[in-house]
C-alpha cells in the first residue's frame, strides 16, 4: 500500500491550506508549505524557492530537514531562471506542476548543495522504483497567467520510493492551491512594499523642506533610498558646465574620503551620463572602459555593479550625477532604476535649492556690502557738504557785503550798466547763500544737532507772508492763488523762520511746476489735534516712478527743468525733516497732468524735541 494513500496525506495537506490562504507574510507562508510537504506527504526534507522581483532568478526562502549548519550555508542562495528551466527540461514531466530528475549511474555529486544521506549518494539504484539520493523532485507554483513564480524540491521520501501516481496527483492539487496562496501573499507583499515605498518617498520629500545643508540633505535621501534599493556605496557629483568640472558633494562607504577628493573634468561614464541625460547600468564597473579609475581604488574594490543616474533640474538641465554601487552578484535592475528616479529628482532639487541658497547668501552679502558702502559714501558726502557749506559761508558773506556797498556807490559812482551787473551778481550770491544755508540746515538735521527756537506762531500769517514774497514769480506766471482761511487758525509753538522755510519750499514748488495761468490753493483745518496745512496746484504732477523719491536728498523730478535755477533737490527733504522736528508729518497726493497736493501738520501743543 502506498505511504501517501495510507496516511491520507492529501486530507492532511488540505487541512493546512485554510491557514495558508489567510497567510499574507511570504516567509511565514513558505514555512507552512515546507512543513506541510514534510509532514503530510511523507518527505524528510523540502526546499522552497521564490522568484525574485527581478524575474531573473529564484531565491531559497525556506528549507526543512537539513542540519542547522547546512541550512545557514544555503539559505538565501539563488538559482538563475535559465538554469532552472534547463533542469526541468532535463527532467521527466509528471503533471502540470511536478517534474522528476532521475539521477544517472555515476552522477557527479558536486552539483548538489546538500544531501540528506551522503553515504547513499554513491550507491546504485537497486530497483527501478527506488528513490535515489541524487534524484530531484520539482513542484512548481504558477501565477494566474501560467508563469512560474516559485518551486519546491521535496527530498527523501520516507518510503524510499519514487513518487507514485497518487502522490503526484496529491502534490498537483496541493501545488495548485499553494500557487493561489503564494500569488495572494505576493500581491499583499507588493502592496505593503508600495505603501512602504510611498511612505519613504514622502519622508524624503519632507527632507527637502528642512533648512539643512546639501550634504546632510543628500545623506538623508541616501538613507531613505537604501531602504528600497539597497546599495553598498553611493556618490553624488555636482556638474559645473562653465568650468567643465565634476565635484563630489556626497559619498558613503570605506572609500568616501578618496571619492570626496576626486575633482576633475566632466568625463568617463559619469560625464557621458551628464551629457546624454540617460541612465546607465553597468554589470562590472572595473571591466567597463567608460568607468574611470580613481587613485587609491583597486580592481577588487571596483568589481561591482553600478547604476549611474543624471540629476536634472526643473528646467531639464543636468546639475549632477548619482552613482550607486553594490556587489556583482546583486545586479541593479530596471525596476530598481524606476524606484530610484524619484530620489534622483529629490537629489537634483536639493542641489538646486543649495545653489539658490548660496546665490541668495552671496546676493545678500553683496547687497549688505553695497549698503554699507553706500552708508559710508553717504556719510562722506554729508561730511563734505557740511564742510563746504561752512567754508563757503564766510567768503560768501564777505563778497555779499562788498558787492552791496559797491552797488550803492560807496566806492565811487556806479554807471547804469555796471549797476545792472551788480544786481545780477547780488542775485546770484543771494541764491548761493540760500543754498548754503539749506545745506547747513540739512547737515544739522542729519547730525541731530539742530535746535528749534520755539515761540507762539500763527501759520495763517506765515502763509500770507510766503505768498507776498513770491508775488513777482506769481505774476510772471500769471497764476491764480487763493488762501482759504483768515487769521482764525490756532497758534502753535514753532520755530517761526523754519516753519516759513518749510511752507515756502512747498509753495515755491507749486509755483514752479504749474504751467502759466495755473491755479494754486492754500487750505487749512484741524486734524487729530494738529494744524493741517495743504497746498494744491494744477501743475504737471508727479509720476508713479518718482513718488517714492520725492523726499530723498538731491532728488529732482526733472533735472532739465530745475537745475537752471540753481536748485539741487534738498528743499523738500529739509522741509519734511523740519516738520517732523516739530512733531508733525509731511505727505503728498499727485496725479500726472492734474497737479499735486502737499500736506503737513504741526501740533497745537508744544512739539517734542528730537
Amino acid at each position: 500500500m502506498d505511504y501517501d494513500v495510507h496516511e491520507n496525506s492529501l486530507e492532511r495537506a488540505l487541512s493546512v491550506t485554510t491557514a495558508m490562504m489567510s497567510t499574507r507574510d511570504i516567509q511565514q507562508l513558505f514555512g507552512q508549505i515546507v512543513d506541510s510537504v514534510t509532514d503530510s506527504f511523507g518527505f524528510e526534507g523540502c526546499d522552497a524557492f521564490l522568484m525574485n522581483k527581478t524575474g531573473n532568478e529564484f531565491k531559497l526562502i525556506a528549507s526543512k530537514g537539513y542540519s542547522e549548519e547546512a541550512f545557514d550555508q544555503v539559505i538565501g542562495s539563488t538559482k538563475p531562471m535559465d538554469q532552472f528551466r534547463r533542469e526541468i527540461g532535463e527532467a521527466e514531466q509528471l503533471g502540470r506542476f511536478t517534474y522528476i530528475y532521475k539521477a544517472k549511474p555515476g552522477e557527479n555529486t558536486n552539483g548538489y548543495y546538500g544531501l540528506l544521506h551522503p553515504e547513499l549518494a554513491g550507491l546504485p539504484r537497486e530497483r527501478e522504483d527506488d528513490w535515489h539520493e541524487l534524484d530531484v523532485l520539482y513542484v512548481t507554483f504558477e501565477d494566474s497567467d501560467g508563469n512560474i513564480i516559485g518551486f519546491l524540491e521535496p527530498d527523501g521520501p520516507l518510503n524510499r520510493k519514487l513518487p507514485s501516481k497518487n502522490l503526484v496527483i496529491n502534490l498537483e492539487i496541493f501545488a495548485s492551491l499553494a500557487s493561489i496562496a503564494v500569488a495572494n501573499a505576493e500581491l499583499v507583499d507588493e502592496l505593503n512594499q508600495t505603501i512602504s515605498n510611498y511612505k519613504i518617498l514622502t519622508e524624503a520629500t519632507a527632507v527637502l523642506q528642512e533648512p539643512v545643508d546639501l550634504k546632510e540633505t543628500l545623506g538623508k535621501l541616501a538613507e531613505s533610498l537604501n531602504k528600497i534599493v539597497p546599495f553598498e556605496e553611493i556618490s553624488v557629483y555636482l556638474i559645473d558646465w562653465e568650468r567643465n568640472l565634476m565635484m563630489p558633494a556626497f559619498a558613503t562607504g570605506k572609500f568616501a574620503e578618496v571619492i570626496m577628493a576626486d575633482i576633475g573634468p566632466i568625463s568617463g561614464l559619469a560625464g557621458e551620463v551628464a551629457r546624454t541625460g540617460k541612465v546607465e547600468i553597468v554589470a562590472d564597473a572595473w571591466n567597463d572602459a567608460r568607468v574611470e579609475s580613481i587613485p587609491g581604488l583597486d580592481s577588487v574594490t571596483l568589481r561591482q555593479g553600478m547604476m549611474c543616474i543624471p540629476l536634472k533640474s526643473k528646467a531639464g538641465e543636468v546639475v549632477g550625477v548619482l552613482e550607486l554601487f553594490r556587489k556583482k552578484d546583486r545586479q541593479f535592475t530596471e525596476q530598481e532604476y524606476e524606484i530610484a528616479i524619484p530620489f534622483a529628482t529629490h537629489a537634483a532639487a536639493a542641489i538646486e535649492n543649495a545653489r539658490l541658497r548660496e546665490e541668495l547668501r552671496e546676493n545678500f552679502e553683496s547687497v549688505r556690502k553695497a549698503y554699507e558702502d553706500m552708508k559710508t559714501l553717504d556719510k562722506a558726502k554729508d561730511s563734505l557738504v557740511n564742510t563746504i557749506s561752512h567754508e563757503l559761508r564766510t567768503p560768501l558773506t564777505t563778497i555779499l557785503g562788498y558787492l552791496e556797498m559797491a552797488s550803492e556807490g560807496m566806492y565811487g559812482d556806479v554807471p547804469p550798466k555796471l549797476r545792472e551787473k551788480f544786481a545780477t551778481m547780488l542775485s546770484s550770491i543771494n541764491r548761493i547763500n540760500s543754498l548754503v544755508s539749506k545745506m547747513l540746515e540739512m547737515a544739522r538735521l542729519q547730525e541731530e544737532s539742530l535746535t528749534l527756537d520755539l515761540e507762539p506762531v500763527n501759520l495763517a500769517t506765515i502763509a500770507r507772508e510766503v505768498v507776498a514774497d513770491y508775488e513777482h514769480e506769481i505774476q510772471a506766471r500769471e497764476h491764480e492763488v487763493n488762501i482759504l482761511f483768515g487769521n482764525e487758525l490756532p497758534v502753535v509753538n514753532a520755530d517761526r523762520l523754519r516753519m516759513y522755510d518749510a511752507l515756502a519750499t512747498v509753495f515755491n514748488n507749486a509755483v514752479r511746476y504749474t504751467q502759466k495761468r495755473g491755479k494754486i490753493t492754500i487750505g487749512a483745518d484741524i486734524l487729530a489735534g494738529k494744524v493741517h496745512i495743504w497746498v494744491r496746484d494744477t501743475g504737471v504732477g508727479i509720476s508713479e516712478e518718482d513718488r517714492g523719491k520725492v523726499f530723498d536728498k538731491f532728488f529732482l523730478a526733472d533735472a532739465g527743468l530745475t537745475r537752471e535755477d540753481g536748485r539741487v533737490g534738498i528743499g523738500l527733504f529739509v522741509a519734511r525733516e523740519i516738520v517732523r522736528k516739530h512733531g508733525g508729518e509731511m505727505w503728498f497726493e499727485s496725479k500726472v497732468g492734474a497737479g499735486s497736493t502737499f500736506h503737513f501738520t504741526v501740533p497745537i501743543g508744544r512739539p517734542v524735541r528730537i
